[in-house]
């Protein structure tokens, strides 16, 4: 199923093998990032010419390739029956507008193969979940992952080392906390909470975690939460109420969230708000 965040096409793949070897071309008219989450009776890999393996130590999944524009790249599996991985179709003007001054053009020019980076899978593996989730999404989970995935191939050396610790200033923070609250019922986006604090979405994300402790979209979703918990306990809503309200696309989604926040559900939550209460009255 694909998904579209930041403009790049998403897809969550898995392919079929008969028994023996198979290839398909990989070649597209816009960049291609591909990541190979599990193999299943074989091995797959990424080959510049058919004939002719790719050299290599590692025969596990888990590898990562980056394909430019139109050239011609074949995947390839020997006895394969499954794979698995996750595919992104962009253009390159997508990376230069997330990444801005952090990103290392050089690295365009020419395809990578075999890359096994254990950051990357673990994003792509979170990529692959969120293509397959059912309903409707935030936009801004998808979008903070594929900026994320790409920030690891495409950011400079010299910008890795300058924002690896830094956290936004005091007066960025405070913005950007005041729109996310002003914001928190609708799906905003990456690119606009970094340009509130004016800087790029691949910069952005990560100062915003090391200032706050959380991704922006697991801040709002904690937010949302702690409306929700208001809306139940002094309002009296109804969990599917106090959901749709607080702005969850389905109770099932909000039961999900609730529990990772809290960790509990929303009924076992109220049902603990209405004993303290009972004994407080006591």
């Amino acid at each position: 199923m694909g998904r579209i965040w930041n403009d790049i096409t998403v897809y969550g793949v898995t392919t079929y093998s008969a028994p023996g070897k198979s290839w398909q071309s990989l070649e597209s008219d816009q960049s291609t990032v591909a990541v190979i989450l599990d193999q299943e009776g074989g091995i797959a890999e990424p080959r510049k010419r058919l004939n002719a393996p790719t050299p290599r130590v590692r025969y596990d999944a888990g590898h990562t390739m980056y394909i430019p524009a139109n050239t011609d790249i074949w995947a390839f599996g020997d006895s394969t029956s499954i794979v698995r991985g996750v595919r992104m179709l962009f253009n390159l003007s997508v990376v230069d507008g997330l990444l801005q001054d952090e990103c290392d053009r050089v690295r365009w020019s020419e395809p990578v193969l075999l890359l096994y980076d254990n950051r990357i899978r673990e994003i792509a593996k979170l990529i692959w979940e969120e293509c397959h989730s059912e309903g409707e999404r935030p936009l801004l989970y998808g979008e903070s992952l594929t900026t994320a995935l790409l920030s690891c191939l495409f950011q400079s050396s010299d910008a890795q080392k300058k924002t690896s610790q830094s956290g936004l200033t005091r007066i960025q923070l405070k913005r950007t906390v005041e729109y996310m609250r002003a914001s928190l019922l609708r799906d905003v986006r990456l690119k606009e909470l970094a340009s509130v604090a004016g800087l790029s979405p691949s910069h952005f994300g990560r100062a915003f975690k090391r200032s706050t402790g959380l991704t922006p979209h697991r801040w709002i979703l904690q937010h949302r939460v702690q409306l929700a918990q208001r809306l139940m306990r002094e309002s009296g809503k109804p969990i599917v109420i106090a959901a749709e309200m607080a702005g969850f696309s389905n109770q099932s989604h909000f039961t999900k969230v609730f529990r990772a926040s809290t960790g509990t559900t929303p009924r076992a939550w109220l049902h603990n708000v209405a004993q303290r209460s009972h004994n407080g009255a006591d």
